[in-house]
C-alpha cells in the first residue's frame, strides 16, 4: 500500500511537471505570435506614415505651384487694371476682417 502511494505521488508529480511544461510552451507560442502581430502592426504603421508623408509633400508642392500662379495673376492684373485690383484687394480684406471678428 505504501508502495502504491509512492508510485501515485511520482505519477502525480510527473504529470504536474508535464502540465507546467505544456503551459510554458503555450505561453511561449502565444508570446511569439504576439511578437509577430506587433511587428506586422509596426510595419503597417510605418507604411501608412510613409504614404501620408509622401502625400503631404505632394500637396505642399501643389500648393506652392498654385500660390505661384496666383501671384503671377495678381501681378498681371495689377499692371493691366490697377484700380480693379486695389478694389478687389480691399474687398477681400474686408471679408477677411469680418470673418476674423465673427470667429472671436
Amino acid at each position: 500500500m505504501a508502495e502504491e502511494r509512492n508510485v501515485q505521488q511520482r505519477h502525480n508529480g510527473h504529470g504536474a511537471g508535464e502540465a507546467a511544461g505544456a503551459i510554458a510552451q503555450q505561453a511561449q507560442t502565444a508570446a511569439e505570435q504576439m511578437g509577430k502581430a506587433v511587428q506586422q502592426g509596426v510595419g503597417r504603421a510605418n507604411a501608412a506614415l510613409s504614404a501620408v508623408s509622401e502625400r503631404s509633400g505632394q500637396a505642399a508642392q501643389r500648393t506652392g505651384e498654385v500660390l505661384g500662379n496666383f501671384r503671377t495673376a495678381i501681378e498681371t492684373s495689377a499692371r493691366s487694371q490697377p484700380t480693379t485690383t486695389v478694389a478687389l484687394a480691399a474687398l477681400a480684406g474686408f471679408f477677411f476682417g469680418a470673418f476674423w471678428r465673427m470667429g472671436r
